[in-house]
């Protein structure tokens, strides 16, 4: 009992400085090999029945997936910079009508909110323009990564196995298939959630009219998907602006959108998470929560991560727990 102690330590202090300090090196890495366990079924359809090779399979999997990839983003990034277009040109009649709302109210300092408004958008585009480069060179090595995880996975499994310290190797295998499945589910949900919002978003957004649906019903999805920002960056100063100028039926569909994006993140998620993941809701919240609260953004994975090792580790060194179910 006391070995075990001793080893969970190890194991668990050894995953805590990983997340603290090393993800960001490995996260490109650690998101293709999610992407290898993610389209695992579908490479073991081609190299059984197909009766590929298993790197053809891996070649042929990620070149469907990047056609896929491509044509949505084509899709997307055309229609996003289209109607982003469209805001541009629009974007000074909205600054002068939105001079014109705030001239009511003398106490604001208007100008120099405006002011601050488009010195801070003007950084933030260049900020994103900056990372562009980067961006490309992630994507890259998540596609390359995927790519020779999925092709060599049986060499890489058996080389960690063989350089695994021997009290380690009892911990190994369900380690790592627990996180495996996890790793699979956690990309799952996260796909599912942004998918509903998204669709959710440019649906009431096509109800409102807007003539951006498409741009403003993805941003919300990837603001929602962030754990510090959510998708009320966006809807609740628009809701507030819309009210201001007698316009209350469309605001009152951005805070019932509001509504339903945060039934979707905050009561769903969990539950699709904890389904995908295997981990009951309220644990799978509390450890993303702890998670967050100790390793900022990264917590997102490292919290259901240490949850995870941590029963692992519980079941192998108690195979026999009664308590267990």
């Amino acid at each position: 009992m006391q070995k075990t102690t001793i080893h969970a330590v190890i194991i668990l202090g050894s995953a805590y400085l990983f997340f603290k300090y090393l993800l960001d090196f490995f996260a490109p890495f650690i998101v293709g090999f999610g992407i290898a366990l993610l389209f695992e079924p579908f490479i073991r359809f081609l190299t059984h029945r197909g009766r590929f090779s298993r790197g053809l399979a891996s070649f042929v999997t990620l070149v469907i997936l990047a056609l896929a990839g491509v044509s949505v983003g084509i899709w997307g990034i055309s229609s996003f910079f289209r109607e982003a277009g469209a805001f541009l040109e629009a974007a000074p009649d909205y600054i002068a009508a939105l001079q014109k709302l705030l001239s009511s109210y003398p106490f604001l300092p208007i100008s120099g909110l405006l002011d601050w408004t488009g010195e801070w958008l003007s950084a933030q585009s260049i900020r994103a323009v900056g990372h562009v480069p980067g961006i490309l060179i992630w994507i890259l090595l998540i596609l390359v990564s995927a790519f020779f995880f999925s092709r060599d996975k049986d060499i890489i499994l058996g080389s960690m196995t063989k350089w695994c310290p021997q009290w380690l190797a009892q911990y190994t295998q369900p380690v790592s298939i627990r996180l495996s499945n996890a790793a699979t589910g956690f990309l799952k949900s996260e796909l599912i959630l942004f998918s509903m919002v998204a669709v959710v978003s440019i649906a009431a957004l096509w109800l409102f009219n807007s003539p951006y649906a498409i741009m403003l019903g993805l941003i919300i999805a990837l603001l929602d998907s962030l754990p510090v920002v959510g998708a009320g960056l966006v809807l609740w100063p628009w809701a507030g602006y819309l009210s201001l100028t007698n316009q209350h039926t469309q605001a009152a569909i951005l805070i019932v959108l509001y509504g339903i994006v945060t039934v979707i993140r905050n009561i769903l998620g969990p539950r699709i998470l904890g389904n995908q993941i295997g981990m009951h809701p309220l644990v799978a919240l509390m450890s993303i929560f702890i998670g967050i609260k100790a390793f900022g953004i990264a917590g997102l994975l490292a919290g259901p991560a240490l949850v995870i090792i941590t029963e692992a580790m519980l079941d192998t060194a108690n195979p026999n727990d009664p308590c267990k179910t």
